[in-house]
């Protein structure tokens, strides 16, 4: 008895079991409509039959029709109380469903041979394989049944017995015994004659529907835990890819304003990944009293190998500069470092700055990163086009130049990565760099926040509904001098 309850169960789990009752309600509200639409077969074909047009012996249509009324009544009534909402009144819908539908087949046989798969297609629907196997059995059952019956109280199917010698009218009045003998025929042959060329093709054809039927109900239950496990798998990527979110934000400066205590300059940053995590990092962090470090950097590739590159690459930056040296020697021994051992063959453009915060002076170098722009006090801002050194990590034994400029009271510094300028439209047109210089001036004197809040808004805009491909990552230096 217990292996017969393992054969019907469900293997549902906590996860799955919502899905399978609604499976199973909708299962039922399906059988609901199906059982409506018969019964109105139903009605139409003992109208029809009242009327003349059907040839069943009416007494028998009536039975047929007043009993199946009946039975229909069971299920519909059952379902309208409970609204679907019982997941065993699949047992009472399609075995209700089933009876009925043999009623139809006995009487009308050939006519109606397509009704008696009505029952199987729908245990189908409730992914249970012992309910599937269980109504694909009753089905064969009820067809042996109703084609018993329909030899001895439906319409006969000439195509199943032997032409007579010569021609012979049938009225249809008559007895069904007498219609047979006038044929010549013999009626315990007509009998054994209707099941062996009438039944058993049938049979063999709900054999296959019912092993279909069964697959069906067997892979769709499949399908729903296979989702489940898929779904689950899903879900707990995106927490690990969340996790990730957070580490890789904790591991730039994110907490504004970063030196409230330092009234020489004023600096802000964001950092806007395509994904869940990115291959982009700012960074700034004082070496010492006097000295402030600026990092702008972008990582070849997108997604969780570019953010575990960029977070090796930022401490390695990190670390060497706070032993000293310039931006040159800085990206030259993170660069041997890298290549020491990258078997990913992977890159990161770096700009790399040091502040004298006393005189404003800035010593950089530039690792094949994008053009800073600098906005005098007073004036625009317009791109500062240093000279480029090759990508650290491309390849070992690379020097870097540095180079100098100078920042007086007043000036700003903003510094970003080629998601900004790069961005695309629906049309796939870049934003660009004059776009960029245009947002700057929207309001250049503005507050480091407000400046990179213009340029945010102006990609947004010029973007629209297309995909954001890259990541967007801009940093903004106010010096306001001793």
């Amino acid at each position: 008895m217990g292996k017969i309850k393992d054969y019907f169960k469900i293997y549902e789990s906590e996860e799955t079991k919502d899905v399978f009752e609604q499976n199973d309600y909708d299962g039922n509200r399906l059988s609901f409509y199906v059982i409506l639409s018969c019964a109105v077969i139903l009605l139409i074909s003992w109208a029809l039959n009242t009327a003349g047009i059907f040839t069943v012996a009416k007494l028998r249509m009536n039975v047929l029709a007043i009993s199946g009324l009946i039975e229909f009544a069971v299920p519909i009534g059952l379902y309208l109380k409970f609204k679907g909402q019982r997941r065993w009144l699949k047992y009472v819908m399609v075995i209700s469903l089933l009876f009925v539908c043999t009623q139809l087949f006995s009487i009308l046989n050939h006519n109606v041979i397509l009704i008696m798969t009505l029952p199987v297609l729908l245990s189908s629907r409730y992914f249970s394989k012992g309910f599937t196997v269980m109504i694909s059995t009753l089905t064969t059952l009820c067809a042996v049944a109703g084609s018993i019956l329909s030899v001895l109280f439906g319409i006969i199917d000439l195509n199943f017995y032997p032409s007579p010698a010569s021609g012979t009218v049938i009225v249809i009045e008559k007895k069904l015994r007498d219609a047979i003998m006038a044929l010549g025929i013999d009626p315990s042959k007509a009998v054994v004659s209707m099941l062996v060329n009438g039944f058993l093709p049938r049979l063999l054809v709900f054999t296959i529907i019912g092993f279909i039927a069964v697959y069906i109900a067997k892979n769709g239950h499949d399908m729903v835990l296979k989702q489940d496990e898929i779904a689950r798998a899903s879900a707990n990527v995106k927490a690990e890819l969340n996790t990730a979110t957070q580490i890789q934000n904790g591991m730039v400066p994110n907490i504004f304003p970063a030196f409230p205590e330092r009234k020489e300059f004023d600096i802000h940053a964001g950092m806007y990944t395509a994904k869940e995590v990115g291959g982009d990092f700012y960074d700034f962090f004082l070496i010492d009293d006097k000295h402030l470090a600026m990092v702008m950097a972008d990582v070849s590739g997108k997604g969780v190998p570019a953010a575990l590159f960029m977070m090796a690459s930022k401490i390695l930056i990190n670390d060497r500069a706070l032993m000293g040296g310039t931006p040159a020697e800085i990206l030259a021994f993170v660069n041997d470092r890298i290549c020491s051992n990258n078997k990913a063959e992977m890159f990161v453009t770096v700009w790399l700055g040091i502040l004298d915060i006393e005189t404003g002076n800035v010593i950089a170098a530039n690792a094949g990163h994008e053009y800073p722009a600098i906005r005098r006090s007073g004036d625009k801002f317009e791109l500062l086009k240093d000279k480029h050194g090759f990508v650290v990590g491309g390849m070992e034994g690379i020097r870097y130049k540095d180079y100098e400029f100078k920042l007086e009271k007043g000036d700003a510094l903003f510094l970003y990565t080629d998601g900004i300028p790069e961005a695309n439209n629906i049309a796939q047109e870049q934003f660009g760099t004059d776009r960029m210089v245009s947002a700057l001036n929207t309001d250049p004197n503005g507050a480091p926040e407000a400046i990179l809040s213009n340029v945010k808004d102006a990609v947004n805009q010029f973007v629209g509904d297309a995909v954001q491909f890259d990541d967007l990552t801009m940093l903004c230096l106010h010096y306001n001098g001793k």
